[in-house]
């Protein structure tokens, strides 16, 4: 099974509290300030996911998402914000968001709900690869 997570978030106590809550799933766990933060870290680690914050100082989870389609096309993506609408509203015309192949959670996310979605996206993964 997959399972190299990339976490990217401006607040240290979000990024920490997800990086604890996978890693005790199991999961191997990368972190990141930022987008410009993560994009160091993906040229030197793989990872299988990616859950990113929308809106970060540097560069944003938005573009912080197209550098990772550049660099790892088959890289699964969780997009968090705590503003839903303006995120759906950029997203609407983008074919990733409108496949499915990326997921949305919205702030606060409640742990459950967030070890199901990397779940899933990491099942997708995994068939992608197959």
């Amino acid at each position: 099974m997959l399972g190299r997570i990339l976490v990217v978030d401006d607040n240290s106590m979000v990024r920490e509290s997800y990086t604890e809550l996978l890693r005790h799933r199991g999961y191997e766990v990368v972190s990141a300030g930022d987008g410009a933060e993560a994009l160091d870290v993906l040229r030197s680690e793989s990872v299988d996911l990616a859950i990113v914050d929308v809106m970060m100082p540097v560069m944003g989870g938005l573009e912080l998402r197209q550098h990772l389609l550049e660099m790892a096309p088959v890289v699964e993506t969780i997009l968090v914000t705590g503003q839903p609408d303006r995120l759906e509203d950029l997203l609407e015309d983008d074919c990733e968001f409108q496949s499915g192949r990326v997921a949305v959670l919205y702030k606060p996310v409640h742990p459950v709900k967030l070890l199901a979605e990397v779940d899933k996206r990491l099942t997708f993964a995994q068939a992608a690869l197959s």
